[in-house]
């Protein structure tokens, strides 16, 4: 056969199930992309130069005035930094929760003889008996403080006077004497009194704690709340240990304080805003709400606030539906098994609760990306979306190599996030034996096709895309003693950690051309490749193939495309080589500082013929 011209294109795509022959798609690639149908190489990333304390089981951003504000949970830590759009970060705040006492007060206000005969807290007594008035209101406030931190009741309380207020303190720290009614009884004297609160719980530290946050406007304060949920969910997302719920302001470094649940409920999945109502939700189908506009109030009824049963199985993550709006939200929840619509209907109700779908699952609580107001997730056998109605999303290109290769035993830190620009969303996901996020598989659901790749420096453990960098932020998987890098992809083309700037491997290989598809028994010559790269860096390629099927590899020396800025002899713009194989496919790579590319029509000459012949 004479020798003829060729474009060096396949189908859009890495396809790893099946074989081979299977198909016209490219047959392997790392750290690559595809745009328009053809390949290039994935945006580099950006170390922020604060680290974290331990690994990230749970990360957000929230944006205002041209900052982002990160959190992240870990085991025993809930920390944040701030960003700005280059991605200088600040220094890194700890906001874990700790417990705190609650405290009440009552003052004396009038009445210069008498005495305090009692004060209770919750209907218990704190006080030993009756005190006398003394001199002045003041000097008798102190007596009743002094009475009161003396006296052992139970649950327990100390005093102290400020005047003629009596300031009084849970002895235990926590969230349980918040709300509790404080009440005086005097003669002659008069009092005000100001019920129990401000009591928080601590962080319950736990090697499996998972985090997820959400962000909400308190119309009772006026204030931006971050709101943070953490259960003992890493080993799996059944779990039924009750998580708890924290809050604080969103732009703000102190402490998180705690939110009560309403009792014989717990929160063992996560939480979820539906402006002006906060969700939560977990075992035993349990779903509940605040009173809106008020997200760390679940617990006062007649105002709004609710709890339903809506599924026999845990509810393991809620997101807001687009179709509501104001006061009238929506949202859409998983089950282990099910897929569950809430609409608001007002009334004694409030929410009204429609299953959508059954028999379906979903193998984490953060595997599930809303892209453009369509929902995308790993179910645990299958993809699955919901647009309206479930259904699965076709995937004959990597499905048995995601699944197969899934380290099962981790499965619920796989987490998911969208790249817009590229049409993509993100899997990643502990691959072999590996017990952190190594690889990913992607969706691009603009060229409907999917590829994956291997994750770089040693993995990643939770992130979120963020709008304002059009990017998203990820926390390494590995740390340097107590430091965790957070990174901020899709930053330049290379690594860049600090000062230190290293390349990023990205290649991808053709799928076979072969004279066997035209009825023919001979092997492939290639003699010359005439790249079409938008290109910067120098390239390589390299041949490769076999005989037949069950033949092995066999890979030529790398040829080399010159920057076309460098080009400074004649026909350094193309690469002439000699290689032969039966069935033959073609690897293009760049590895160096600064390198990137997007392949345009590439050229390749071929003839085909006997392999003597050929020689």
């Amino acid at each position: 056969m004479p020798e003829i011209t060729v474009i060096l294109k396949s189908e859009a795509g890495i396809k790893r199930d099946g074989t081979k022959f299977d198909g016209n798609f490219y047959t392997d690639g790392q750290w690559v992309r595809w745009q328009r149908g053809l390949p290039r190489k994935i945006g580099g990333y950006k170390s922020t130069q604060k680290y974290l304390q331990e690994i990230s089981r749970g990360f957000s951003n929230f944006t205002q005035q041209n900052y982002i504000y990160c959190h992240s949970g870990s085991a025993n830590y809930l920390e944040r930094f701030t960003l700005d759009i280059t991605g200088n970060s600040s220094i890194v705040s700890n906001r874990t929760p700790a417990a705190v006492q609650a405290t009440g007060s009552v003052t004396l206000t009038g009445g210069a003889a008498g005495s305090v005969d009692s004060i209770t807290v919750g209907g218990v007594n704190i006080m030993s008996g009756s005190v006398a008035y003394a001199t002045s209101l003041s000097v008798t406030a102190t007596a009743v403080a002094a009475n009161i931190t003396a006296y052992t009741s139970s649950p327990n309380y100390s005093a102290v006077a400020v005047g003629a207020q009596i300031n009084i303190t849970a002895t235990l720290a926590g969230s349980a004497p918040n709300g509790l009614a404080v009440v005086a009884t005097a003669t002659t004297i008069t009092t005000s009194k100001v019920d129990m609160s401000g009591g928080s719980d601590a962080l319950v530290a736990d090697t499996n704690n998972m985090w997820m946050f959400d962000y909400q406007y308190d119309s009772s304060t006026n204030q931006n709340y971050i709101l943070a949920h953490v259960s003992p969910n890493l080993n799996s997302i059944s779990n039924s240990t009750g998580g708890q719920i924290f809050f604080g302001e969103v732009l703000g470094t102190g402490i998180l304080q705690s939110v009560n649940l309403p009792a014989n409920t717990n929160c063992t999945g996560g939480i979820v805003s539906l402006h002006p109502y906060l969700f939560y939700y977990g075992t035993d189908g349990i779903i509940g709400w605040s009173v809106p506009g008020e997200p760390t109030n679940l617990t006062e009824t007649g105002a709004g606030a609710g709890v339903a049963r809506v599924w026999g199985q845990k509810i393991i993550k809620g997101l807001p539906l687009r179709a509501g709006s104001g006061t009238a939200p929506a949202g859409i929840f998983w089950a282990y098994d099910a897929v569950i619509r809430a609409t608001f209907t007002g009334g004694s109700t409030v929410f009204q609760f429609d299953v959508v779908a059954t028999d379906t699952s979903i193998i984490s609580e953060n595997s599930v990306v809303d892209y453009d107001g369509v929902f995308f997730w790993a179910g645990v056998d299958r993809f699955l979306m919901f647009n309206g109605v479930v259904r699965e999303v076709p995937n004959s290109m990597n499905l048995n190599y995601f699944f197969d290769g899934l380290n099962d035993r981790h499965r619920n830190k796989v987490f998911a996030y969208k790249v817009p620009r590229y049409g993509e969303i993100w899997w990643c996901y502990p691959r072999g034996d590996a017990t952190e996020c190594t690889h990913a598989v992607i969706y691009n659901v603009r060229e409907n096709t999917w590829y994956d790749t291997e994750l770089p420096v040693n993995g990643r453990a939770a992130g979120s895309f963020n709008n304002a960098f059009a990017a998203p932020i990820l926390a390494g998987a590995v740390g340097e003693g107590n430091d965790y890098r957070v990174w901020v992809q899709e930053q330049g083309v290379d690594e860049i950690d600090g000062q230190i700037i290293n390349p990023i491997r990205s290649y991808f290989e053709t799928a076979d051309l072969s004279s066997v598809a035209q009825g023919k028994n001979e092997y492939l010559r290639i003699t010359r490749i005439e790249p079409d790269f938008v290109q910067s860096g120098d390239m390589t390629v390299q041949v490769t193939g076999r005989a037949n099927a069950r033949a092995p590899e066999v890979y030529s020396s790398n040829f080399t495309f010159v920057d076309p800025n460098n080009i400074t002899e004649p026909f350094q713009e193309i690469v002439m080589l000699k290689e032969q194989r039966r069935e033959l496919r073609v690897r293009f790579e760049s590895n160096e500082v600064y390198g990137d590319y997007q392949m345009g029509q590439i050229i390749g000459h071929v003839s085909s013929g006997d392999k003597t012949v050929l020689g």
